[in-house]
């Protein structure tokens, strides 16, 4: 039996703080109750057969570019849908390959059901398949759309809002995507084979451009810690960066420790993480210190994608500015909201 198996949550926090403070000489914070445990950090993370949904839609209507603003619960990020016959709030989440629909909500669906679903803490929970006749979003709609069902009134119990399901990225993958956090607004354009708007100019050279890859509809970037080239998911739907506890510890030695919290996945699972901040986050040649993280082991989600997963960038780099994701060109661009100039 592998030795982590028969340990309980807190001996395996106290083993990785004790392999962080001595070996590594991290600095700052202790476990003690003058650091008071934050809030809880939420990524609601539903990993489904991927071969049932792999395919992206592209929503019909005769926009050209839409605004769709961007609520906020806690740090999550909502914007509004119709499905047939309801209307609410979706988080929207690039972690998501496709749709995903609170069981709560659209239990009269007939559906197939598997336990083959989980996230970054590794539980499962049953997850069924349905089809919606139609999807519709600020001038945009989608007819026919396959989508996986199981519950999510974890977010809504937390936040205290109502979420009608995860609004993933397989959804606008053929558009350009802008993600604005700091004036609250989510902007889609349609853009040409070659990737180009279509009769809308995109605005001034990016503060930094860099390569995006995707694996089964989920968006993978590169940066750099502590000299290390490291893969990271891109995540709106995760209100914290991650980082893998099993990276090198040259990476890990870079980061403050500040305290543990609680990590909150898919339906009621629930596990203890160490929090902290990242002082050598380098994104291409662009440093953004002091942005916050959880540190915590990423197999279950690299088994499940079937890709080595170093870590997680969610709220704290989506705030750094305004982020461009375009598939076409496999280009990811950041405006950065400090600079002085764009």
């Amino acid at each position: 039996m592998n030795y982590y198996s028969g340990c309980n949550r807190q001996r395996w926090l106290m083993l990785i703080a004790a392999i962080l403070y001595p070996i590594l000489g991290i600095t700052s914070g202790t476990f003690t109750a003058k650091h008071p445990d934050p809030p809880d950090v939420f990524i609601p993370k539903t990993i489904s057969i991927l071969a049932f949904n792999n395919t992206s839609t592209d929503p019909m209507g005769s926009l050209e570019s839409v605004t769709i603003p961007l609520k906020r619960a806690g740090k999550l990020f909502l914007i509004e849908a119709r499905i047939d016959n309801e209307t609410g709030n979706f988080v929207f989440d690039t972690g998501s390959s496709h749709l995903v629909l609170n069981k709560t909500y659209f239990r009269k669906y007939l559906s197939t059901e598997t336990d083959n679903a989980g996230g970054i803490t590794g539980a499962t929970a049953t997850i069924g398949h349905i089809k919606i006749k139609r999807l519709e979003i600020a001038g945009l709609g989608f007819d026919n759309l396959p989508a996986d069902v199981t519950n999510l009134g974890h977010i809504e119990n937390r936040r205290g809002v109502k979420i009608l399901g995860l609004f993933g990225f397989a959804l606008l993958k053929n558009l350009e995507i802008v993600i604005d956090v700091n004036r609250n607004e989510l902007r889609l354009y349609r853009i040409d084979k070659n990737g180009n708007r279509i009769n809308s100019q995109r605005p001034s050279k990016f503060d930094i451009t860099q390569k995006i890859a995707e694996h089964q509809n989920v968006l993978f970037v590169q940066a750099r810690i502590g000299g290390k080239l490291l893969d990271f998911c891109l995540d709106t739907g995760a209100e914290s960066n991650v980082l893998n506890s099993y990276a090198s510890r040259k990476v890990l030695g870079t980061v403050t420790i500040q305290r543990r919290s609680s990590l909150v996945g898919v339906g009621t699972a629930r596990s203890e993480v160490i929090y902290g901040i990242m002082n050598d986050f380098n994104f291409g040649d662009h440093p953004i210190p002091n942005m916050q993280t959880i540190i915590t082991s990423m197999d279950n989600m690299s088994e499940s994608y079937g890709i080595t997963i170093d870590g997680m960038l969610g709220y704290d780099f989506f705030s750094q500015g305004e982020i461009c994701i375009n598939m076409i060109k496999n280009e990811l661009g950041v405006w950065f909201t400090k600079k002085e100039t764009r």
